[in-house]
C-alpha cells in the first residue's frame, strides 16, 4: 500500500491517546487507501473507481467468504494489520505487485482499538457507510444535506486526513504514550479555532482563507512549530469556492 503524499499540513505535533470508535479508527487508519477514490478507469466501456488499495467493501466480503466464523474474521484482521504478510494476503501476487504490501500498524493501535476496528468492519461497515439518498425534488433539504456531507467528507479524506488524522508513529517519552501525526490532530485544530473565532461565519472564513493562503502570521500555533515543521502548502486551485465552503462547514460540525 503506497503512502499518500498529498499534504494538508499546518504543523507537526503529537496528541494524547483518546478513545476512538470503530468508525473513527477506520477513517483515521484505513479510509485514505481503502475507501478514497483516486481516479477512474474507463477501459472496456465500464467506468470503475481506482483506489490505492483494494476497496474495503470488497475486502470485507471476500474475508467473510474465507472465514467460517466472526471470531476467525476478527482474528485475521487483528493479526494482519499488525503483521501484514504477502502469504496471508486475500489477493494474488498481482495485487501485491500493484498495490504493495500494506504497512504494519503495530504499536499504533491498542488491542482494544484493533478489536473495535475488526468488529466495525464485520458488523457495522455497510450500515455505517453513508448512502446518498435520491433527491425527490430540489426542495428536499435533508437529501441535499446528506449529499453535501458526503462530498465534504470525501474532500477531507482526500486532502486533510493523511496529515491531520493518520498516526505515523508513537511517542513514549515522559512515560506518556502519544500518537504522532504529520500535522496537528484535526479535533484539536477545530476546538482551538472555535475558541479563537466568535461565530461559525468567522470559522468558515478563516478555514477558506487559510487553506488557500497559509501564512505563519495566521497560524494557530507557535513560531517554533512553524520553524520545526514548516508551513502547510496552499490548496489554492484544488477546490472551488463551493467545495471549500462545504469543507469548512463539515469541519465546524465534525465533532458536534
Amino acid at each position: 500500500m503506497k503512502k499518500k503524499n498529498i499534504m494538508f499540513c499546518t504543523l507537526l505535533a503529537t496528541s494524547t491517546v483518546f478513545a476512538q470508535s470503530g468508525t473513527e479508527l477506520f477513517t483515521n487508519y484505513c479510509s485514505s487507501c481503502h475507501a478514497t477514490v483516486v481516479g477512474t478507469n474507463e477501459s472496456g466501456g465500464e467506468v470503475t473507481n481506482i483506489y490505492e488499495a483494494p476497496y474495503i467493501k470488497d475486502v470485507v466480503s471476500k474475508l467473510k467468504t474465507e472465514t467460517k466464523t466472526k471470531e476467525e474474521f476478527l482474528a485475521f484482521v487483528k493479526d494482519y494489520i499488525e503483521n501484514p504478510d504477502k502469504r496471508k494476503s486475500l489477493y494474488g501476487k498481482r495485487a501485491i505487485k500493484d498495490f504493495g504490501l500494506m504497512p504494519s500498524l503495530k504499536g499504533v493501535m491498542s488491542d482494544d482499538d484493533s478489536t473495535k476496528l475488526a468488529n466495525y468492519l464485520y458488523s457495522d461497515y455497510d450500515n455505517a457507510t453513508p448512502k446518498i439518498k435520491e433527491k425527490k425534488s430540489v426542495s428536499d433539504e435533508s437529501s441535499q444535506k446528506s449529499e453535501q456531507f458526503i462530498k465534504s467528507e470525501a474532500l477531507f479524506t482526500r486532502y486533510c486526513s493523511s496529515c491531520h488524522t493518520t498516526a505515523v508513529g508513537v511517542n513514549e517519552s515522559g512515560g506518556e504514550y502519544t500518537h504522532i501525526y504529520e500535522a496537528p490532530y484535526i479535533k484539536y485544530i477545530i476546538n482551538k479555532l472555535k475558541s479563537e473565532t466568535k461565530t461559525k461565519k468567522e470559522f468558515i472564513s478563516f478555514v477558506k482563507d487559510y487553506i488557500e493562503n497559509p501564512d505563519k502570521r495566521k497560524s494557530l500555533y507557535s513560531k517554533k512549530a512553524i520553524k520545526d515543521f514548516g508551513l502547510m502548502p496552499s490548496l489554492k486551485g484544488v477546490m472551488n469556492d463551493s467545495e471549500s465552503t462545504g469543507l469548512a462547514d463539515y469541519l465546524y460540525h465534525k465533532y458536534d
